[in-house]
């Protein structure tokens, strides 16, 4: 059998053990928590950025639409009978005397 004094000895150990277990845990628990914290900071910096550059891109297409819609009704203004018709005076155009068919 042991003696006392070497089991007293042997149950330190094993608490000395188990204490710097769970210092082990508590410090890779503590750097997974600051770990996700940074990480969080990160995405919510990239999202932010991101929600910017959106509103950017959405003025631009609000701004060409507007663009798009004028230029469309300048081409019908341009493009209408009587548009072409005046400008078909104004370069001497005639009408033909006579229309041939096939």
């Amino acid at each position: 059998m042991l003696p006392v004094s070497d089991f007293k000895i042997q149950k330190k150990n094993n608490f000395n053990l188990i204490g710097k277990i769970k210092v082990r845990v508590i410090v890779i628990i503590g750097s997974l928590v600051a770990f996700s914290f940074f990480a969080q900071l990160v995405f919510a910096n990239n999202i932010a950025t991101d929600g910017q550059k959106l509103a950017q891109i959405q003025n631009e297409i609000k701004k060409l639409e507007s663009e798009n819609t004028t230029l469309k009704v300048k081409i019908a203004q341009e493009s209408s009978l009587a548009t072409l018709t005046q400008k078909a005076q104004e370069l001497n155009f005639r009408r033909p005397s006579k229309i041939i068919t096939p």
